[in-house]
């Protein structure tokens, strides 16, 4: 916004405000193309407020720093709750994946699944699927349909050398913070 459309306002307002946005920029999934849009929202919340500001109990330009700080905590926790880990999206959900017995789709086309799976779940676990050497892809396919015993017999390597791979998709899940996902969230059944 340019200074004409602040005429007419407390200038304390727009000065705390534009300063908070800007520190807000690159935290929390906001970018540069988001200023304009928090400086607006700060603005108008501490112009919703200024009605009950008490010169009594504080200064002006203390009310107005509580004021954005409320509203600025207010939109981090909303933008947060609205979409998945921004940090953790690099792709696109019109990428193609391959998946066995279903073929190539769109990964948009994961989030349609059963109602007690969760459809982020599926997705996460597609996306490190797709970036796992053969022999852990191997493996994790085994894992699949078989428990641990099942598949130390079934898996044609040394028994140090399953408990090795083991650990090494364990601690893939545990980077991409799955960790915990996995033992509280259902997957679908194999198809």
């Amino acid at each position: 916004m340019t200074k004409n459309n602040y005429a007419g306002i407390s200038p304390a307002v727009v000065r705390i405000a534009k300063s908070a946005a800007r520190k807000v920029i690159g935290r929390h999934g906001f970018t540069e193309s988001d200023l304009p849009d928090l400086e607006q929202e700060l603005v108008c919340a501490g112009l919703k407020m200024m009605a009950r500001f008490d010169p009594g109990k504080s200064k002006e330009n203390t009310f107005i720093a509580r004021v954005v700080e409320s509203k600025i905590l207010d939109l981090i926790i909303r933008r947060q709750a609205e979409c998945r880990d921004w940090r953790k999206c690099r792709d696109s959900l019109n990428q193609t994946v391959t998946l066995p017995d279903v073929g190539v789709i769109e990964k948009i086309e994961t989030l349609e699944c059963e109602q007690n799976c969760d459809p982020l779940l599926i997705l996460d676990v597609i996306l490190i699927l797709e970036r796992l050497p053969p022999d852990l892809l191997e493996l994790c396919e085994i894992l699949k349909y078989c428990d641990r015993n099942e598949a130390l017999e079934d898996y044609p390597v040394s028994r140090s050398a399953f408990f090795r791979r083991l650990q090494s998709l364990r601690d893939i899940f545990l980077q991409a913070g799955l960790d915990e996902k996995l033992s509280l969230k259902t997957l679908p059944p194999p198809v």
